[in-house]
């Protein structure tokens, strides 16, 4: 079994136990985020990736727990929720062009063809 089948072999097994926990508890929000977090943890362990790598299951994560306190939205005043939508779109932004951008190591960009010989 090559190293992609086995990722996605476990990161599914993770997801149908977490989703048949989410059945049974009823835990739907947000437990349904820890599920998907999880499952993405798996994968990017099972392709000997670092935890850190996934930065989308991190996110899930700190969203889950955010939600899952209880009280704490209730406590939070009515400032936040007129910044929350824009803290997602900051969030979604950052996850999709943000590592675009990045400088490697030697100070070049990922995709800078300009290197001459």
């Amino acid at each position: 079994m090559d190293r992609e089948e086995k990722a996605s072999q476990s990161s599914t097994g993770v997801f149908f136990v977490g989703l048949g926990l989410l059945f049974f508890t009823g835990w739907w929000w947000p437990g349904i985020m820890f599920v998907i977090a999880a499952s993405m943890l798996a994968r990017a362990s099972a392709l000997g990736e670092r935890w850190s790598s996934a930065t989308g299951a991190l996110w899930l994560i700190a969203i889950g727990v955010i939600f899952g306190i209880p009280g704490l939205i209730a406590d939070i005043a009515g400032a936040f929720w007129q910044f929350f939508p824009l803290i997602l779109v900051g969030m979604g932004l950052f996850m999709l062009f943000g590592g675009k951008y990045r400088p490697n190591v030697s100070g070049k960009r990922k995709n800078d063809d300009s290197q001459r010989d």
